[in-house]
This record gives structure tokens, sequence and C-alpha cells, in this order.
């Protein structure tokens, strides 16, 4: 311990000479030679010499560790976090991790080379606990920080001696300024890959070198070639606690590389058929297949921006989908049906709900109405940051804001989403009450996570207030933000049933001053009441702490 208190001391004051050279500065870490017998792995110490090449294309200072004992380990631990000290605030920091992963009690601990666990305890004592490395990161203090662990391949010790909850990793609280990437979804195993490298490293060595993806989207291209390189069977999962700018590995200003075109699972219940897109039948299919929508690569989620203060907008394809929740989901209300096939044309949905940044664009030139400060409910000044959601906007004030853009860009309008086109939109091709599955989890969504849904267990931490947009992960259509945060106005005039309403994904219209649906739930709601299929309905003058808006805009 001594040892390794004289280490971060000397770095500490050895490296602030080098501060300017290290605004990027990773340490990598890839174990494969494991001395007890059965534990090696093939392809972690490739998978580290990979990601450093990859890391020093794209400007990081990479410190590289192949087969680390614990004492290494805890070194090279202490040592980054006094490179990044040296670094200053402005540093950028990655800790990447290839090996064995073993969470034990809700803490996750990176095994090293020399580990000679055959038991839980044995492990404690033996592996260094990602939480110390992490508390390296936070006491140097700068503000943007990756952890980025392929380490979930497989819990080595004998299945007689893991607890309940040891298969994969055990998820990361959220933390401001730092991104948590596992190579699969918290609670599984991940593959060690039958090449030279894992699947999931091979994906984000040639990602992460592409330019004009802010980091958030280079881990959910990574977890979608992942995806599909597996056949489904592995899902990567991230959580990020970013602020402030957004980050890029590689260069910002210049475009970034177009999606693969793919096919998109829309299931609906029953009879499944392939979509062309305009969202018409082309041929049908066995009713064990779900439904189909071919999305073309015009179509392949794109995203474009009219203007500077514009929101930024991601093309949807058309599709059929199922909404409303089957009479036995959890906490469903009867106002959720009768379930219908929607037939949803093709269009834009705004990729964040709308923010104060953008809306203050459209104050500033008297298209929208300004509030009144001496009753303006906020009570930190963090609740009117420029990438927080605009709320105790009416539905009036959404309409008005539209007004406002429209007159500023040409072509087809904006206009809020139909009902039928927000729940296509959250659900992304899934039917369960949620589009990340069965449950959701508070690193997943700003919601009250101290409430349970169903039999699953509790969700997690309850922040109590709106958080800057797209802090949490997309769902499948890139949309971020459709469970929680704010709840969203839509275009319709709310019906209680759904019974002999259209099916062509139009709004119900009505009178001006009608209830509108609200939808999405907001960062107060327990988890049924951010549901996919949860419908809210408020009158069109109310103005509240949990309600915004997100737009929409037609598309040829």
């Amino acid at each position: 311990m001594i040892k390794r208190a004289l280490i971060s001391v000397f770095l500490s004051l050895l490296l602030p000479v080098l501060a300017s050279a290290e605004a990027r500065i990773a340490l990598v870490i890839g174990n494969s030679d494991y001395e007890t017998t059965g534990w090696a792995l093939a392809n972690p110490a490739n998978d580290a010499r990979l990601m450093k090449q990859s890391l020093e294309a794209v400007g990081f200072r990479v410190s590289l560790h192949v087969n680390a004992t614990e004492d290494e380990m805890e070194d090279a631990f202490a040592a980054h976090g006094a490179r990044l000290r040296a670094g200053g605030p402005d540093a950028v920091g990655l800790i990447y991790f290839a090996g064995h992963g073993i969470q034990s009690e809700g803490y996750n601990y990176l095994i090293p080379v020399d580990a000679n666990a055959r038991t839980e305890q044995d492990v404690w004592a033996q592996a260094p606990r990602l939480g110390q490395a992490l508390q390296h990161v936070r006491s140097a203090g700068n503000g943007v920080n990756f952890v980025v662990l392929d380490a979930c391949r497989n819990n080595p010790l004998p299945s007689s001696s893991r607890s309940a909850g040891s298969g994969g990793l055990a998820p990361v609280a959220r933390s401001r300024g730092l991104l948590v990437s596992y190579s699969t979804e918290p609670g599984f195993t991940a593959t060690d890959g039958a090449g030279v490298n894992s699947p999931y490293t091979a994906a984000l060595a040639q990602v992460i070198q592409q330019d004009g993806l802010i980091a958030e989207q280079v881990f959910k291209r990574v977890a979608d070639q992942v995806n599909q390189a597996t056949g489904g069977a592995q899902t990567p999962f991230y959580n990020s606690g970013l602020i402030g700018e957004d980050f890029c590995f590689g260069d910002c200003s210049k475009p970034a590389p177009s999606l693969v075109s793919a096919a998109i699972r829309l299931p609906i219940g029953g009879a499944g058929r392939e979509l062309a897109e305009d969202g018409q039948p082309i041929e049908e299919a066995p009713d064990s297949m779900p439904i189909v929508a071919a999305v073309p690569a015009t179509t392949d989620f794109s995203t474009f921006q009219d203007c500077d203060t514009c929101p930024e907008m991601v093309v949807l394809p058309a599709g059929v989908f199922t909404m409303g929740s089957p009479s036995d989901e959890y906490r469903r209300f009867d106002n959720e049906g009768p379930q219908r096939e929607v037939s949803i044309s093709r269009f834009a949905a705004g990729k964040y709900e709308v923010t104060f940044g953008e809306y203050a664009a459209c104050r500033a030139d008297g298209g929208c109405q300004d509030h009144d400060p001496t009753t303006d409910f906020r009570k930190d000044v963090l609740w009117m940051g420029a990438r927080r959601p605009v709320m105790q906007v009416n539905a009036n004030d959404a309409e008005a804001y539209i007004d406002w853009l429209n007159s500023k860009v040409e072509g087809a309008p904006y206009r809020l989403l139909s009902e039928a086109e927000w729940e296509y939109a959250a659900r992304a091709g899934t039917d369960t009450p949620f589009h990340t599955g069965e449950e959701i989890t508070s690193d997943q969504a700003n919601y009250n996570g101290q409430r349970s849904y169903a039999n699953e267990p509790i969700g997690g931490g309850y922040l109590r207030m709106p958080v800057d947009v797209g802090s949490y992960p997309p769902n499948a259509f890139g949309l971020y933000d459709m469970h929680g945060n704010i709840a969203e106005w839509t275009a319709d005039c709310f019906r209680n049933s759904y019974a002999g309403l259209p099916k062509d994904g139009s709004a119900i219209p009505g009178s001006t001053n009608c209830s509108r649906p609200v939808r999405g739930g907001d960062f107060n709601k327990v988890p049924s009441y951010v549901r996919s299929a949860m419908r809210g309905a408020e009158p069109a003058s109310r103005r509240d702490d949990g309600i915004g808006f997100r737009v929409a805009r037609t598309l040829d």
C-alpha cells in the first residue's frame, strides 16, 4: 500500500510537464494467461493491443498492460489517476479492461492473472474492485471519463461457490462526467469470440475511429454491430453521465458514415408480413412470424438538423404496429385499448425532447411566451440548463414554438407527434411494457426507480428532477428519453378508448382547447406510468414541471 501511494505521489509531481500532450489519457489492460488451470482466455491480450492501436489513432496516450497481476493492476489504476490529475480538468480519461470479471454482492471485481480464487471470498482478497479504479478517476477532477469493460465472458469460479448474482457484471450507477460501457448487458455473459478478437472489441476498435459521432452514438453503433454479429445473443450496454458539450473520439466537424440498412422487427401479434417503406404488405408470411419493416438506405435512422437552433431529427421508417397494451399487462388502464393495428407513414421525430436552449431562440425572437419570473416553479438553476428539456409549457406554447420553427425553415412543416406516432416511436419495434423489455432500471431512464414494476427488482435511484436530454441510452430507433424525464404533449384530442379510431396514424381531431394526451411519464413517475402504452390526459392550457414536448416532421 505504501509503495502504491509513493508511486501515485511521484507521478503527480512528474506528469504536470506532460499535461499538454496528455489531453487524452487511456489505461488498457488485457488479461489472457491466467495462472489458474482452466481460466485462460484466448483473446483479451489481443483485444488490448487492438484497442491501444485504435485509441492512439484518435489521439490518446495509452498505457498498455498485458497479463497484469494484482499489484500491477492496482499500480496502474493509481498511475492513471495521477496522469489525469496532471492533465487538468479538460483531460479525457479512458480505462479499458478485457478478461475475467466477476460481480459479488453488487460489486464488480476485475480479475488479475495471478488470482488463485476458489470462492468469492478469495476474489474479495485477490482482485481489484472496479470501484477502486473509479476512486482514482474521481479524485483526478477531470470532466470526461470512460470505462470500457469487455470483462463479462464467464465466471470461472466453481458453480458451488457462486452467488445468485454472479453471472456477468453488476450495473454501475450513473455518475456525472462518466460513461461506462459493458460488452453485454449487466448480469449476462459475453463471448470471447471465435477469431483473434472478441465481437465487442472488434466492433469498438473500428467504430471509435469514425468521424462525426458523439460518444453515445459510438457505443450505440457498437451495440448494434455486436447484436447483429452474434445473432442477437449479445447486446452491449452503456450508461452515460456525460454533461456539457458533446465529446467525439473522431472529428466532430466531419459527417458520420451511414449506417448499413437493416430490417427492423415490428411485432404486432397475429399474422406477420413484410412491409415496404409506405407500410403496404409485400407478401404474406406464416402466423408465427413477426412483421418485418424493410428499412431502405434512405430511412436508416439518419439524422438531420435544419438550422443551428433547430431540434435534431431522426428519420423513422414506415411500419405497422400494435397500439395499446394487452389485457394482462401489469398496471394497465382500460383507456390503453382495445389494441389495434396502426399503419405509420415514414416521418421524422425529434431525437430529444425540445430543450431550454432551443426554446430560448424562439423566446428571443418573440415567437414564444416567456414565463413570469415571480411565479416560476424552478428551484434550481440546473433545471433551466440549455440541454434540459423545456417544461412548464402547455400545448398551446408547444404549437407556438412549432409555428415559429416553421417560419424559419422551408419544406414540409414541423408539428407535434400524433399519439399513434408517439407510441410507434417509443416502442421502436418492441411489444413489451418498455422498449427495454419487461422491466426498466434507473440506468435506462429517469423516473422513480425506488418503486418496482410487476415482480421485478426495484429499478434503482430517484433523482426527483429532469436531467439533460440524451443522458440515458436511446431506443432502437435512436430516440432518447421516450420513458421518463419529461412527459410529452401530442397532437390529438384525448379519447378514452381506441375503439373506432383511425388506423393510419393520424391525430384524432377535436377542439383547440380539448384535453390532450401526454405520453412517456416524467422523472417523478413510478415505472408503470412510464410504460410505452401509458396515456395521461391534461387540459391543453396546463403548465407543469413534468410536461414538455418533442417535435415531428412529415417526410415526402
